[in-house]
Protein backbone atom coordinates (compact mmCIF):
# COMPACT_ATOMS: atom_id res chain seq x y z
CA UNK A 1 0.00 0.00 0.00
CA UNK A 2 1.32 3.68 -0.85
CA UNK A 3 2.07 6.19 1.64
CA UNK A 4 0.89 9.69 1.52
CA UNK A 5 3.88 10.85 0.03
CA UNK A 6 3.61 8.33 -2.60
CA UNK A 7 6.13 6.25 -2.11
CA UNK A 8 5.53 2.36 -1.51
CA UNK A 9 7.66 -0.38 -0.64
CA UNK A 10 8.76 -1.62 -4.21
CA UNK A 11 10.85 1.77 -4.31
CA UNK A 12 12.66 0.97 -1.04
CA UNK A 13 13.25 -2.41 -2.77
CA UNK A 14 13.89 -2.32 -5.82
CA UNK A 15 13.51 -4.89 -8.36
CA UNK A 16 16.95 -5.17 -9.29
CA UNK A 17 18.15 -5.99 -5.34
CA UNK A 18 15.86 -8.77 -5.42
CA UNK A 19 17.04 -10.40 -8.38
CA UNK A 20 20.18 -9.71 -7.42
CA UNK A 21 19.63 -11.34 -4.06
CA UNK A 22 17.83 -14.44 -6.04
CA UNK A 23 20.85 -14.92 -8.14
CA UNK A 24 22.96 -15.00 -4.82
CA UNK A 25 21.16 -17.27 -3.00
CA UNK A 26 21.11 -19.90 -6.31
CA UNK A 27 25.08 -19.53 -6.79
CA UNK A 28 25.41 -19.86 -3.18
CA UNK A 29 22.97 -22.94 -2.59
CA UNK A 30 24.88 -24.11 -5.66
CA UNK A 31 28.15 -23.78 -3.85
CA UNK A 32 27.03 -25.39 -0.56
CA UNK A 33 26.13 -28.15 -2.76
CA UNK A 34 28.94 -28.98 -4.49
CA UNK A 35 31.43 -28.36 -1.47
CA UNK A 36 29.10 -30.37 0.95
CA UNK A 37 27.28 -33.25 -0.97
CA UNK A 38 30.09 -33.43 -3.46
CA UNK A 39 33.69 -32.94 -1.70
CA UNK A 40 33.01 -33.59 2.11
CA UNK A 41 30.24 -36.31 2.35
CA UNK A 42 31.55 -37.35 -1.57
CA UNK A 43 27.53 -38.57 -2.05
CA UNK A 44 27.65 -37.93 -5.54
CA UNK A 45 29.67 -35.81 -8.03
CA UNK A 46 28.58 -33.91 -11.15
CA UNK A 47 28.65 -36.08 -13.70
CA UNK A 48 28.58 -39.59 -11.50
CA UNK A 49 25.83 -40.84 -14.02
CA UNK A 50 27.94 -40.50 -16.87
CA UNK A 51 31.30 -41.33 -15.47
CA UNK A 52 31.72 -43.92 -12.59
CA UNK A 53 33.16 -42.83 -9.85
CA UNK A 54 34.92 -46.52 -8.89
CA UNK A 55 37.68 -45.71 -11.89
CA UNK A 56 40.75 -43.81 -11.62
CA UNK A 57 39.78 -41.82 -14.84
CA UNK A 58 35.99 -41.67 -13.96
CA UNK A 59 36.78 -39.83 -10.51
CA UNK A 60 39.07 -37.72 -12.05
CA UNK A 61 36.10 -36.36 -14.51
CA UNK A 62 33.69 -35.72 -11.88
CA UNK A 63 36.59 -34.33 -9.58
CA UNK A 64 37.47 -31.43 -12.31
CA UNK A 65 33.59 -31.56 -13.64
CA UNK A 66 33.01 -30.95 -9.64
CA UNK A 67 35.84 -27.83 -9.27
CA UNK A 68 34.49 -26.33 -12.84
CA UNK A 69 30.82 -26.39 -11.50
CA UNK A 70 32.56 -24.66 -7.71
CA UNK A 71 34.25 -21.90 -9.50
CA UNK A 72 30.66 -21.13 -11.82
CA UNK A 73 28.76 -21.40 -8.49
CA UNK A 74 31.73 -18.55 -6.69
CA UNK A 75 31.15 -16.95 -9.98
CA UNK A 76 27.12 -16.73 -10.00
CA UNK A 77 27.55 -15.82 -6.00
CA UNK A 78 29.54 -13.18 -6.58
CA UNK A 79 27.73 -11.28 -9.71
CA UNK A 80 24.40 -11.85 -7.19
CA UNK A 81 26.12 -10.07 -4.16
CA UNK A 82 28.07 -7.31 -6.11
CA UNK A 83 24.33 -6.64 -8.31
CA UNK A 84 22.99 -6.48 -3.92
CA UNK A 85 25.65 -3.74 -3.75
CA UNK A 86 25.31 -2.24 -6.25
CA UNK A 87 21.39 -1.66 -5.55
CA UNK A 88 22.35 -1.00 -2.19
CA UNK A 89 24.35 1.92 -3.30
CA UNK A 90 22.11 3.10 -5.71
CA UNK A 91 19.00 3.72 -3.24
CA UNK A 92 18.65 6.59 -0.62
CA UNK A 93 17.52 4.98 1.88
CA UNK A 94 18.64 1.29 2.94
CA UNK A 95 17.17 -1.98 1.57
CA UNK A 96 14.86 -3.66 3.98
CA UNK A 97 16.55 -7.04 5.09
CA UNK A 98 13.75 -9.14 5.03
CA UNK A 99 12.98 -8.66 1.65
CA UNK A 100 16.12 -8.94 0.04
CA UNK A 101 16.77 -12.60 2.60
CA UNK A 102 13.55 -14.18 1.20
CA UNK A 103 14.54 -13.50 -2.14
CA UNK A 104 18.10 -15.05 -1.39
CA UNK A 105 16.50 -18.11 0.14
CA UNK A 106 13.96 -17.99 -3.35
CA UNK A 107 17.05 -18.63 -4.79
CA UNK A 108 18.19 -21.32 -2.65
CA UNK A 109 14.79 -22.93 -3.00
CA UNK A 110 15.17 -22.39 -7.21
CA UNK A 111 18.66 -24.10 -7.32
CA UNK A 112 17.61 -26.55 -5.31
CA UNK A 113 14.64 -27.80 -7.37
CA UNK A 114 16.58 -26.88 -10.68
CA UNK A 115 19.17 -29.59 -9.53
CA UNK A 116 16.68 -32.03 -8.63
CA UNK A 117 14.36 -31.70 -12.23
CA UNK A 118 17.21 -30.99 -14.52
CA UNK A 119 19.93 -32.61 -12.89
CA UNK A 120 18.60 -35.65 -11.37
CA UNK A 121 15.47 -36.20 -13.18
CA UNK A 122 15.75 -35.22 -17.18
CA UNK A 123 19.54 -35.10 -17.56
CA UNK A 124 21.01 -37.94 -15.41
CA UNK A 125 24.17 -36.07 -14.53
CA UNK A 126 23.79 -37.84 -11.41
CA UNK A 127 21.61 -39.65 -8.52
CA UNK A 128 22.37 -38.58 -4.92
CA UNK A 129 23.42 -41.22 -2.37
CA UNK A 130 23.65 -43.63 -5.61
CA UNK A 131 19.81 -44.41 -4.50
CA UNK A 132 18.51 -44.37 -8.31
CA UNK A 133 16.29 -41.24 -8.08
CA UNK A 134 14.52 -42.68 -5.24
CA UNK A 135 15.73 -39.33 -3.36
CA UNK A 136 14.58 -36.85 -5.83
CA UNK A 137 10.42 -36.28 -5.05
CA UNK A 138 12.00 -35.83 -1.24
CA UNK A 139 14.67 -33.10 -2.53
CA UNK A 140 11.65 -31.47 -4.82
CA UNK A 141 9.09 -31.65 -1.98
CA UNK A 142 12.35 -30.14 0.20
CA UNK A 143 12.94 -27.69 -2.44
CA UNK A 144 9.67 -26.08 -2.69
CA UNK A 145 9.55 -25.39 0.75
CA UNK A 146 12.50 -23.79 0.85
CA UNK A 147 11.13 -21.79 -2.02
CA UNK A 148 7.58 -21.02 0.48
CA UNK A 149 9.31 -20.34 2.78
CA UNK A 150 11.93 -17.60 1.59
CA UNK A 151 7.94 -15.87 -0.13
CA UNK A 152 7.20 -16.38 3.30
CA UNK A 153 9.87 -14.21 4.53
CA UNK A 154 9.69 -11.78 1.24
CA UNK A 155 5.72 -10.96 1.71
CA UNK A 156 6.21 -10.77 5.57
CA UNK A 157 9.24 -8.34 5.29
CA UNK A 158 7.15 -6.30 2.35
CA UNK A 159 4.50 -6.14 4.61
CA UNK A 160 6.68 -4.84 7.58
CA UNK A 161 8.19 -2.12 5.39
CA UNK A 162 4.62 -0.57 4.06
CA UNK A 163 3.63 -0.78 7.67
CA UNK A 164 6.87 1.52 8.88
CA UNK A 165 6.36 3.68 5.67
CA UNK A 166 2.73 4.52 6.70
CA UNK A 167 2.99 5.50 10.13
CA UNK A 168 2.91 9.61 10.09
Amino acid sequence: MATQSGESAERTIPRRALFAAGVFGFGFSGLIDVLLLHHVLQWHHLVSGIYPMNTLDGLRINVLADGLFSIGMVVIAGIGAGLVWRAERRTATPLAFRPVAGAAVVGLGVFDLYDAVVDHVILGLHQPLSMGGTYNPHWIVVSVLIIGAGAYVYRTGISETEDTTEAP
